[in-house]
């Protein structure tokens, strides 16, 4: 009854209970921020992901349980077998790779309060778990299936169970730090500096406080025997397979030569400064990681982060917690500090939890010193008015400030960032979801789909589907067939080509083309790899259907061509054209190759125009037979249709005479030259 009484000043909830619910909505938040776009943002699938998928499928499909998995230079297995349980339930999709990450950021979120709950008090707590909760870092390490993410999760947790033991003297709790420990080993490569990191901690405690750090000697080991039980297994297959285990540490080290140009030292120091740089100043670069050279907090934090490193270097010789946070941020920073392309943010993910207690103690001492001069002045100039009660907002502000930063610089500037679509392998995993909506099963890029509704079969070039894990991953490959073969053998039903582009592919496809049909030859996707200088198509997709029922002619031509149907649709895919769909139909053979042209008119004047061979000129009008229905679509780039007032002038014309063919009535007598007709949008 005495927490429901209401006090003195008419509040209902005691401040208890007020500070569990601001812990609670901080949770929220996160997990809300963490959630929202989660298998849309970042657009794509990159291979990593998308190998995780495949490694997935194979445990579910007997392959067997591993300790590491040696595709993609080696991986830690403990994310891969949250992503197989994932895959089991929702099937083969970006969301079914990416939700564990989301789950697991939630739960570091939670791991970081406990932490600086077990180093200090609830107070810290809250201001570590606000700071985490809004650092852009963490938010897009959230929504990515990297198995990195994990990896804060498990030092957060083996930190907070040493503080306990610490405290309490339970064992426990020192049995618990040894558990995740050793499973931190288990998540990502990063792991293999803690040792590093501890011993850096326990040379610490024996300079600064001596006496307390031998007595908890038993407990210490208490946690190294449980960690060494669980790191046995992967110690072992270390010990056989190094170049294994071991392969990835060698191909980035600063002190390789192809990496130093011969100058490791120099190279480490342009590494070093680099790192630090990366806090408040400039992050890193490469946009699957960042909004490229974002630093790891925006402005209202990186203020709050450097005021806290002023209070630990101030603090470090007898507050342990914070000598503990600035020992264990600098040396798990060296992972990217040692290799190339500092400061990589995947590399230095083990510097999370504690970096994130740094801000907090900035925050608190911020809080600390307005709240303290607030009671100064009221005390000393009393009436004072509202505006002293506001002055220790400033700190909470810092956080809604930076909250405001991230969500929009994540889900505005960096999920509509074409560099991302693309450092993601957007395109590959965008052609997947146009393989599976085709065959009529699996991820269409919008939705699941369960089951055929007609046989169809996808020819693919064998090189396109090892390029990219995302298209093995994403497509059932019961239905794929490669390029080139012999025979086709049994196609019922509709058929879909995926050719590269910059090869004749003609041979293996059009010779295999059913008629009549529903013939269609289109551009795929665009893709862009890390050296590219611009983004290319990697696709060209090519489909045979049975013919569908068709619209009354909009305009019948010389020699038997008919146009059926004319729309104008806006780009299938990022980073492509507008176009305009036009669908043909032939009452006769032909045998002249015939070029088609479009102006697209606003009020009668011509804006734009495209020429060309239908089918991207791999459907010439001399390969077209009766009852064929020839999709063919032309690239109006920059065209914003304006409704009303924009209409279509399309025509034929011999492309080697030049003679146009004329539009005709239903007597066979010419009408026109041309056939012209109203912009017509396609539904989305």
């Amino acid at each position: 009854m005495k927490l429901l009484a209401r006090s003195h000043r008419g509040n209902w909830i005691t401040p208890r209970w007020h500070r569990r619910l601001m812990v609670l909505a901080l949770l929220l938040l996160g997990f809300g921020l963490r959630l929202s776009g989660v298998g849309r943002i970042p657009p794509g699938l990159y291979r990593d992901e998308a190998q995780h998928g495949l490694d997935a499928l194979d445990i579910l499909n007997g392959g067997g349980l591993k300790l590491y998995f040696e595709a993609n230079n080696g991986r830690e297995p403990l994310y891969i077998y949250l992503v197989t349980a994932s895959v089991a339930l929702l099937g083969r999709s970006p969301l079914a790779v990416r939700l564990p990450a989301v789950y697991v950021g939630f739960l570091t979120l939670a791991a970081s309060y406990a932490l600086a709950h077990a180093f200090w008090n609830r107070r810290l707590g809250r201001w570590t778990l606000a700071t985490l909760t809004v650092t852009f870092w963490h938010v897009h390490l959230s929504h990515v299936g990297f198995r990195a993410i994990l990896l804060p999760l498990c030092t957060a947790l083996a930190m907070a169970q040493v503080a306990h033991g610490i405290r309490s003297g339970k064992q426990r709790h020192w049995l618990a730090a040894g558990l995740w420990y050793g499973l931190g080993w288990y998540t990502y490569t990063a792991a293999r500096f803690t040792p590093a990191a501890v011993a850096a901690v326990i040379l610490y405690g024996l300079c600064c406080h001596r006496h307390e750090t031998i007595r908890l000697w038993r407990g210490a080991l208490k946690t190294a025997l449980v960690a060494a039980a669980i790191l046995l297994p992967l110690g072992i297959f270390t010990v056989l397979h190094p170049d294994i285990a071991l392969a990835r540490v060698g191909q980035v080290s600063v002190f390789d030569p192809a990496i130093s140009g011969g100058h490791p030292w120099r190279a480490l120091l342009r590494q070093g400064v680099a790192t630090v740089m990366m806090f408040t100043i400039r992050g890193d670069r490469i946009w699957r990681h960042n909004l490229a050279w974002r630093p790891v907090w925006g402005p209202a934090i990186a203020l709050a982060f450097t005021l806290g490193l002023g209070v630990a270097l101030a603090r470090i010789r007898r507050d342990v917690g914070l000598a503990v946070a600035l020992i264990w941020t600098m040396v798990m920073a060296l992972p990217t500090t040692l290799a190339e392309d500092a400061p990589h943010f995947l590399r230095a993910v083990g510097i999370l939890p504690t970096a994130a207690l740094l801000p907090a103690q900035g925050l608190d001492w911020l809080y600390e010193k307005l709240s303290s001069w607030r009671r100064t002045a009221t005390h000393r100039h009393r009436p004072a008015g509202s505006g002293h009660l506001l002055v220790p907002l400033i700190a909470p502000l810092l956080i809604v400030f930076e909250l405001a930063t991230t969500a929009t610089d994540y889900f505005v500037h960096y999920a509509q960032a074409d560099p991302v679509y693309h450092w993601f392998e957007g395109g590959p995993t965008e052609l997947a979801g146009t393989m599976n909506a085709f065959l009529g099963v699996g991820w269409t890029g919008r939705r699941m789909q369960h089951g055929p509704s007609t046989p169809a079969t996808v020819f693919i070039d064998e090189p396109l589907w090892e390029s990219w894990a995302s298209l093995p991953f994403l497509t059932d490959n019961r239905s794929i067939r490669f390029l080139p073969v012999d025979q086709p053998g049994e196609t019922h039903g509709r058929l879909m080509f995926v050719t590269w582009p910059y090869r004749d592919w003609h041979q293996d496809v059009l010779g295999y083309l059913p008629h009549p049909a529903y013939l269609t030859v289109r551009q795929g996707p665009t893709a862009q790899g890390d050296l590219d200088p611009e983004p290319f198509t990697f696709a060209m997709i090519t489909s045979a259907e049975p013919r569908p029922s068709v619209p009354p002619p909009l305009a019948t031509f010389e020699n038997g061509i008919i146009l059926r149907a004319a729309l104008f649709r806006r780009p299938s895919y990022r980073n492509t054209q507008p176009t305009i769909w036009l669908w043909w139909d032939v009452s006769q053979t032909l045998d002249t190759d015939y070029t088609v042209f479009v102006h697209y008119l606003r009020n009668e004047e011509r804006i734009a125009q495209h020429d060309g061979s239908p089918g991207y000129g791999h459907l010439p009008t001399s390969s077209w037979e009766p009852g064929d229905l020839i999709l063919d679509i032309h690239p109006m780039p920059n065209v914003r249709p304006q409704t009303g007032q924009d209409s279509l002038r399309i025509g034929l014309y011999d492309t080697q005479s030049g003679k146009g063919l004329t539009v005709v009535d239903s007597a066979g007598q010419p009408i026109a030259d041309a056939a012209h007709i109203p912009v017509i949008l396609a539904e989305p």
